[in-house]
């Protein structure tokens, strides 16, 4: 027989209410007890009838998460955030592919409001559909690492100006005078805000710079290196993100050049492959776990109908310098 509520209440000594409650994410429980229930729940065999408490209580316990593209490194480790974050909270996830595409994403959160979500985590891809913002209206949403356009929702983004500045200040130590800029696309606030950032402080600080605006796409990166060697080759490419990168590591390759001797590179996007394998790379650290962690919490307030208007929070970026050797190392 499956094991109820009431079981755990009484294992545990405590109501049933708190209990029910705890299970339910109720912000009137204590982390404390609700770990405690969660806990027992677990070690009795506890399952929840997911039917029964969306009838009971209007809520089906599942979150939403749309991410850009899920074969991109970045966004394949902000879904994996998010999923412990929910493991945590003992919330469940549907977990969509927005596939950079506006319209596939409006198609998969339509999707994802027929089956009852409780709320919303989105990085909105390109510029969004009428549809979508509808939609957002509807149900509690979160937008992480890029705003969406023409929507008033809680939106968590990286603040990446401090470790521009010691990138260029590590640029001006190394005394490279050329300079490519690899960006995304402008109809992403993150790709057309990395775009002038790091352009502007290049010229700042008198660094002669080409800009390239492309897709958040490992050929694209190819491509656009390609397109630069062209004309000359750069003491420094600077990517705005890890899948680009990838596509540019290919590219010098394929050019004879090697990473880190005859061309620098700087990213954004810290993820494992990049870090344990190109140690010469400088990469700033977005802080993903982080990013992910701000949204949940303020997903589940949202839910639970604490919050009142919707909130910007930041999550301030980090430069990690190429080794030399060993691991990146932090700057101060």
């Amino acid at each position: 027989m499956a094991t109820t509520i009431r079981e755990i209440a009484k294992e545990l000594g405590v109501n049933i209410s708190t209990v029910s409650r705890s299970l339910n994410n109720s912000p009137s429980v204590s982390a404390q007890t609700r770990d405690k229930v969660l806990e027992a729940a677990r070690r009795l065999g506890y399952r929840r009838d997911a039917r029964a408490t969306a009838l009971r209580t209007g809520k089906s316990g599942i979150i939403g998460v749309v991410v850009g593209d899920i074969v991109n490194p970045f966004f394949a480790q902000l879904a994996d955030s998010i999923e412990k974050k929910a493991q945590d909270l003992d919330l469940r996830l549907m977990i969509g592919n927005g596939g950079e595409d506006p319209h596939q994403q409006e198609q998969v959160v339509g999707t994802m409001m027929e089956h009852q979500i409780d709320g919303l985590l989105l990085t909105p891809a390109g510029t969004p559909t009428n549809t979508l913002r509808n939609y957002v209206k509807e149900i509690p949403t979160v937008a992480i690492d890029r705003s969406l356009a023409g929507a008033n929702v809680d939106t968590v983004l990286s603040e990446d100006s401090p470790a521009v500045d010691e990138l260029m200040k590590h640029v001006t130590r190394q005394g490279y005078r050329s300079a490519v800029v690899i960006s995304g696309p402008a109809t992403t606030s993150t790709g057309l805000n990395r775009e002038r950032l790091l352009s502007q402080s290049l010229r700042d600080i008198g660094v002669k710079t080409r800009t390239y605006r492309t897709t958040y796409h490992e050929e694209s990166g190819a491509e656009a290196i390609a397109q630069a060697l062209r004309e000359n080759t750069p003491d420094i490419v600077l990517c705005a993100s890890a899948v680009i990168t990838l596509g540019v590591i290919a590219g010098l390759h394929r050019h004879g050049l090697r990473v880190g001797e005859d061309v620098a590179i700087a990213t954004f996007d810290k993820v494992p492959w990049l870090v344990t394998t190109m140690p010469s790379i400088a990469v700033i650290d977005t802080k993903i776990d982080e990013m992910a962690d701000i949204a949940m919490q303020i997903l589940r307030q949202r839910i639970g109908g604490n919050l009142g208007r919707p909130l910007m929070k930041t999550v301030t970026s980090q430069l990690l310098l190429p080794a030399e050797p060993g691991a990146p190392h932090v700057t101060p």
